[in-house]
C-alpha cells in the first residue's frame, strides 16, 4: 500500500494519544519537584518562646555570616551603594545523621543574625545552602555550593545547643571558597538568656566538617 493512501486506524490513534499523555506526565512531574523543593519542609519563624519546643525537640542556636570578596567601601564612588547579599536570606538544609529516610529540613535565616529553631533532637548534618532573594511570599532560591558537609552533635538530654557562627568566604563570583566555624558562645549564650530566661543554658556543640567525626 502506498504511504500517501495510508489512513491510521482509530485504535492506533488512541494508542498514540495515550503514549503522548504519559510522556507529558513524566515531563511535568520532575519540573514540579524542582520548583517546589525550596518550600517543602522549610521553617522560617525563629522561636520567641522556649515553651514552643516539644519534648522530642532541641533548640538550635547559631548564626551564618558571609565575607564577600567585594565590600561596599572598596567600590568606586558611583557604585558604593552596592552591597553583596544585601536584602537576601539564607536557607540551610539539614538532614538527620541516621534514620531520616532521606528527608531534609530547611531553616530560613537572616545573614549575620542569631537564629533559634526547634529541630528534632538528633545529630544533624548541614548538607546544602541556598540564597533566598525577593519578597517573603515570592522568594527565589539560588544554590550556594557548600564545599564541605558540616555536622553537629546532639545528646539525648539536650534542651538547647549552640552550634557556632558558620562564616563563609566568597569570591567575586559569589562562590564559597572557604569557611570556618567561629565560637561566639559567650555572647550568644548571654543573648539567648536575655531572650529566653536563665533556666536553660545552651550546651556548646560547634559544627565541624563531617570527616572530623569519623
Amino acid at each position: 500500500m502506498a504511504l500517501e493512501h495510508y489512513i491510521p486506524q482509530p485504535k492506533y490513534l488512541e494508542l498514540a494519544a495515550t503514549l503522548l499523555r504519559r510522556s507529558l506526565v513524566w515531563l511535568v512531574f520532575p519540573l514540579f519537584l524542582l520548583s517546589g523543593c525550596a518550600s517543602n519542609n522549610t521553617r522560617s519563624d525563629t522561636l520567641v518562646d522556649f515553651s514552643q519546643i516539644k519534648d522530642d525537640q532541641v533548640m538550635i542556636v547559631g548564626e551564618i555570616s558571609i565575607i564577600p570578596a567585594v565590600i561596599a567601601q572598596d567600590l568606586k564612588q558611583e557604585t558604593d551603594t552596592f552591597k553583596p547579599f544585601a536584602n537576601e536570606r539564607v536557607l540551610l538544609w539539614l538532614s538527620a545523621d541516621v534514620g531520616n529516610n532521606g528527608e531534609s529540613i530547611g531553616i530560613l535565616a537572616d545573614w549575620g543574625q542569631p537564629f533559634y529553631f526547634a529541630l528534632p533532637r538528633q545529630t544533624m548534618q548541614v548538607t546544602e545552602l541556598e540564597r533566598a532573594k525577593g519578597e517573603v511570599d515570592e522568594l527565589v532560591y539560588l544554590p550556594l555550593a557548600l564545599p564541605e558537609v558540616m555536622k553537629y552533635l546532639v545528646r539525648v538530654d539536650d534542651r538547647a545547643i549552640y552550634i557556632g557562627n558558620l562564616r563563609l568566604y566568597v569570591d567575586e563570583f559569589d562562590q564559597i571558597v572557604a569557611l570556618e566555624v567561629v565560637d561566639e558562645s559567650v555572647s550568644a549564650i548571654a543573648t539567648f538568656q536575655r531572650r529566653f530566661g536563665t533556666s536553660v543554658r545552651p550546651r556548646v556543640s560547634l559544627m565541624a566538617k563531617e570527616a572530623y567525626f569519623r
